[in-house]
């Protein structure tokens, strides 16, 4: 904005200066707003251009945030899954002990029943009692 600024206020001073002037001196006013013409267009085209630049550069970050979300999302859902099944394993393997569990303290029982049957019977046979309430 700055140098289009300028370049008006030149091309102004120049038809100022033609009003007054010689030829020689309009010739060179003339040079003068010719040369501040092709300043602007030259200023208008790099603008232009570094907006088109500008505009490519915001294309090119917004795909690379997109490219990132997507692989956050990704590695989220990894994430989530790994748990899921890290869960599953968890609860398998507790109710597979749980159920050995169950077994060990079932043949415990049999066991201790098995042994208090025969403290029973050595109990009677000692005292001379019939063995069989045991």
């Amino acid at each position: 904005m700055l140098l289009k600024n300028k370049l008006m206020m030149a091309m102004l001073a120049a038809t100022i200066t033609l009003a007054g002037c010689s030829e020689g001196q309009k010739e060179s006013a003339e040079e003068m707003k010719k040369d501040a013409s092709e300043m602007k267009t030259e200023a208008v085209k790099k603008s232009e251009e570094m907006l088109e630049a500008g505009k490519e550069k915001a294309g090119e970050l917004k795909d690379e945030a997109a490219d990132v979300l997507d692989d956050a999302k990704e590695k989220a859902e990894e994430l989530k899954d790994d748990a899921a099944d890290a869960l599953d394993d968890a609860k398998a393997k507790a109710d597979d002990a749980i159920e050995a569990t169950k077994k060990e303290a079932e043949a415990a029982k049999v066991a201790a029943a098995a042994k208090l049957k025969e403290a029973c019977i050595a109990t009677k046979k000692k005292l001379g009692q019939s063995t069989e309430g045991c």
